[in-house]
């Protein structure tokens, strides 16, 4: 599977100004060969936005959903990206992931919120989410979530293929990019693909960074910090036998860790 990676700010506040960057990527991802295209947490809306976020927010059926599907079906794309998700209880910080056939398959809330703004704003989501995609079988994460190894290992355990994660990381956290997405993928023996936000967005800057991981930890995509749309290769035929032979999941003890 090819997948594009769309490191952008976006327009921050104007949903149609960034469905119309939606439908420009896509359409250049597709011309470029991607199957996927991985855009950057609270894309639609933007991240920084204040209480506006909670205005702009949509149903997962929502108007911007139906343009997205339309988008996905005529580049012949898959996509994934962010969007504050109205519900009856709340408002969550979600993703909408949807094949070229503009059929939703996945939506993911994020499960662990940063700092006391997204508690703010959001509520929690409460379950994580896999499902496959072209053949491969995702997880999804959203930012902070990279930080808890525990989340990759639990889709190491149910055999998924590759993790797929947009995020709002600011500086000055490179660490992220540059330790954590390479350590996630390695020890749990998976790809990493992390789709980044860039620039600056009312006063907060973004390290960008976006990158892919193989499951031994070297990078196969690296974006600098600026915008830009990378587009890399996930082949899980050519790591199997890195996979098979260096299996942490069969030496694992759970006995001795705490549950």
């Amino acid at each position: 599977m090819k997948i594009a990676l769309g490191q952008t700010i976006g327009t921050p506040g104007d949903v149609a100004a960034n469905l119309s960057l939606m439908r420009r990527l896509a359409t250049e991802a597709a011309e470029r060969g991607a199957d996927l295209l991985l855009l950057p947490e609270l894309f639609l809306s933007g991240y920084n936005i204040g209480n506006l976020t909670r205005d702009l927010a949509e149903t997962i059926d929502g108007p911007s959903a139906r343009t997205a599907a339309e988008i996905a079906r005529h580049a012949g794309i898959a996509l994934a990206y962010g969007y504050p998700e109205r519900s009856a209880e709340g408002i969550y910080n979600a993703a909408l992931i949807i094949d070229r056939q503009g059929r939703t398959i996945a939506n993911y809330r994020k499960t662990h919120l940063w700092g006391n703004e997204e508690r703010a704003l959001f509520l929690p989501g409460q379950k994580l989410v896999s499902f496959h995609l072209g053949g491969l079988s995702c997880g999804f994460m959203i930012c902070y979530d990279i930080d808890f190894p525990e989340i990759a290992r639990n889709f190491a355990l149910d055999g998924v293929d590759a993790i797929l994660a947009i995020s709002a990381t600011t500086k000055p956290y490179h660490v992220v990019s540059r330790h954590l997405i390479p350590a996630r993928a390695y020890e749990s023996r998976l790809f990493f693909v992390f789709a980044n936000r860039a620039g600056e967005e009312h006063g907060l800057a973004y390290t960008g960074e976006s990158c892919i991981a193989a499951p031994d930890g070297a990078i196969l995509v690296q974006c600098g910090e600026t915008e830009e749309l990378a587009v890399g290769e996930i082949d899980v035929a050519a790591y199997a036998a890195f996979r098979h032979d260096h299996r942490y999941i069969a030496d694992r003890r759970p006995g001795l860790y705490r549950a």
